[in-house]
């Protein structure tokens, strides 16, 4: 392109110094040679932008489509923990029910529910920061999808981590608290084991709820990823 500037260039300089040219006709070359420098300007900018557009949109889909498979192991970590969660609410409930039992307490009784499950929090979570960190989130043309991947990698999955390394930290006390306790009856029912059962109840029912919202939100994504195709 430069080559070809430079050669009009010239042109018109030639044609400016030519005793051969009336006035009238040097100025009506030299419109033409410009016309064809701007236009020629304007289409290599074009197709430059053209060239980066087609790049970035590779660059896009590519990321998006292994984007997908991150989600898909952040929903399969989501259900598994979902179960587990499920296991933990129905000790928490049992623990919590222990003063109100008109029966005997038996350490062994009490054993068989003060399990300790730690919540997987492995999200994926590299894939996206890379793509972020480099800038290139605002290629994603889709509106609609980029909110959505913003929404979830920017507020939903640090309230999940937070959640599940407060439940994970609380169980790992207790676990600690209980290790060599001659007296697990006495231990769970006291009022401060009571206190933070009844905590990690709250929380791992709002957990729950999150990973409902969580799941939504994948799919949904999924959803739009599916129809970029």
């Amino acid at each position: 392109m430069q080559e070809e500037i430079s050669k009009h260039s010239r042109k018109i300089y030639k044609t400016v110094k030519s005793p051969k040219h009336t006035v009238n006709e040097k100025i009506k070359e030299i419109i033409i040679e410009i016309f064809i420098i701007v236009f020629a300007v304007s289409l290599s900018i074009w197709l430059h932008g053209w060239s980066e557009h087609n790049h970035e949109q590779k660059e896009s889909n590519k990321f998006l489509k292994e984007l997908k498979a991150d989600l898909q192991a952040d929903a399969k970590l989501i259900e598994e923990n979902k179960k587990t969660l499920s296991n933990l609410e129905n000790d928490y409930k049992f623990i919590l029910s222990l003063k109100n039992l008109k029966t005997p307490i038996t350490d062994s009784l009490v054993g068989s529910h003060s399990n300790f499950y730690l919540l997987g929090s492995a999200f994926n979570v590299g894939r996206y920061e890379g793509f972020k960190s480099s800038g290139k989130i605002g290629t994603i043309e889709n509106d609609v999808l980029k909110n959505e991947i913003l929404a979830y990698y920017q507020q939903t999955l640090p309230n999940l981590t937070f959640r599940v390394n407060f439940i994970n930290s609380e169980q790992l006390k207790i676990k600690d608290a209980d290790s060599g306790n001659r007296n697990l009856s006495d231990f769970y029912t006291s009022q401060k084991m009571q206190s933070n059962y009844s905590n990690l109840s709250y929380n791992s029912k709002g957990l729950i709820d999150e990973y409902q919202n969580a799941l939504k939100q994948i799919n949904q994504i999924l959803k739009e990823i599916d129809a970029e195709k």
